[in-house]
């Protein structure tokens, strides 16, 4: 009975590996189940491995797992989805790697699990839609599925609306601040910039929109911009810092707005 209670059966995306010994991975994963997990594959680098395919980074998998003292130990690995839209796509591949670091660094340990769904639709997004498009879609789901997000109906200072639609006031944001800034709270705050009216509406309609539809959208290069600034602005903020996949994709210039599906 002991021993069944220690050996459990889960479904899981693997976010992150690592070399551990002469022939083992330490993974993270993030399960349906138990949320975020560190976990042993052992044997994993012989090429014999049975568990090498369900382990891949970036892998959609059945997992049969037992429990250890530390480590949850994987003892069988099948493959759901290998995403073979993005093999061989560079820029695919670097989205979904940053969405599994945004992720693992957003969560604790047995944390996350209601994360799992949104992170699966994302990538199976991300091998047929616009990578940076699903990117932004990802990236304000996280913030409100965490509850971090950035109110983007009210001056984040003072809670007083945004009536932009009206001509009533003016949006502003920071790159350093989480939030949007009515007129009334802009003036003064160092670095701050306009919002353009069709950044907030592509913003708002991100927040509600069916991600299925994701491939509809036509967002044009000084939006995209101006949306990833404020997104990854607000992501910088809840985390006291960078992240490391940033570095990759502004070296690759994957923003670009005339990317094509």
């Amino acid at each position: 009975m002991r021993a069944e209670q220690r050996t459990y059966r889960a479904e899981g995306l693997i976010l992150r590996s690592r070399e551990y010994s002469e022939a083992d991975h330490l993974l993270t994963i993030l399960t349906r189940e138990r949320g975020k997990i560190g976990a042993i594959a052992k044997g994993v680098r012989k090429p014999s491995s049975r568990l090498r395919a369900g382990t891949q980074v970036l892998t959609h998998s059945q997992l049969l797992l037992s429990t250890g003292r530390n480590l949850h130990v994987v003892t069988q690995a099948e493959p759901v989805e290998l995403f073979q839209g993005m093999q061989g796509q560079f820029d695919r591949y670097a989205y979904a790697s940053y969405m599994a670091e945004l992720v693992d660094r957003f969560t604790m340990e047995q944390g996350g699990s209601d994360l799992f769904v949104l992170l699966l639709t994302c990538w199976h997004l991300l091998t047929g839609y616009r990578p940076a498009l699903v990117a932004r879609l990802f990236e304000l789901r996280l913030l409100l599925h965490l509850g971090y997000a950035p109110d983007l109906a009210a001056c984040g200072h003072c809670g007083r609306p945004l009536q932009r639609e009206t001509g009533v006031d003016e949006v502003w944001f920071s790159r350093d601040h989480a939030g949007l800034l009515g007129r009334c709270c802009a003036a003064g705050l160092p670095g701050r910039e306009r919002m353009m009216e069709n950044t907030w509406s592509f913003l708002r309609y991100l927040a509600t929109m069916d991600p299925r539809d994701v491939g509809r959208l036509r967002v044009g290069a000084a939006v995209m911009a101006q949306a990833t600034a404020f997104l990854q602005g607000a992501i910088r903020f809840r985390l006291e810092g960078t992240l490391r996949s940033w570095a990759v994709l502004d070296a690759l210039c994957l923003v670009d707005s005339n990317e094509e599906n």
